[in-house]
């Protein structure tokens, strides 16, 4: 296996990105990965190559952190579905660029809310981790092809609402 350190170079941003997404909070985002981290760090002896990659265990750890949180929110009162304030930063476009994108930013983030808590989570765990349905459906405890028809319909459910808005 890799070194840690070689091992986190290669995929904090990635799992980063994950976190920001589920949480939509970069201070949050940044506490929750660091949390993930050290306790892959702390129990990297339990990690186990022959049942699948570092990336898929990290992110596993990444998820049940997240879910942590959120966890935690709601026995706390804060739990809201409606912060949009933060999301992965754009670059510098042209005004009308700028319009635009923010837009469809702002459509895709109300169309992400209407997903549900399951369909968000494969989603981010899809597109912005980059995992495939065989490395999510080992994270999550769903067989493949669930997976693979749980995206497709939230997928589907997505293009539709951004169709109508």
């Amino acid at each position: 296996m890799e070194s840690f350190e070689s091992l986190y170079n290669a995929l904090f941003k990635r799992v980063y990105a994950y976190v920001l997404l589920r949480v939509r909070n970069a201070a949050e985002a940044e506490d929750i990965c660091a949390c993930a981290w050290r306790k892959a760090y702390e129990k990297r002896d339990l990690f186990d190559p022959e049942k699948g990659e570092f990336s898929q265990w990290i992110f596993a750890v990444a998820r049940n952190e997240v879910n942590m949180y959120w966890r935690w929110s709601r026995l706390k009162g804060f739990f809201s579905l409606t912060q949009t304030d933060e999301v992965l930063p754009l670059k510098e476009p042209g005004p009308s660029q700028t319009a635009e994108a923010e837009e469809l930013k702002h459509r895709l983030l109300l169309s992400v809310q209407k997903l549900s808590s399951r369909e968000r989570d494969l989603a981010a765990l899809k597109f912005y981790s980059g995992l495939n349905n065989r490395q999510i459906a080992q994270v999550t405890g769903l067989s493949e092809s669930n997976v693979g028809t749980l995206l497709y319909r939230a997928v589907r459910k997505m293009r539709k609402d951004m169709e109508d808005l």
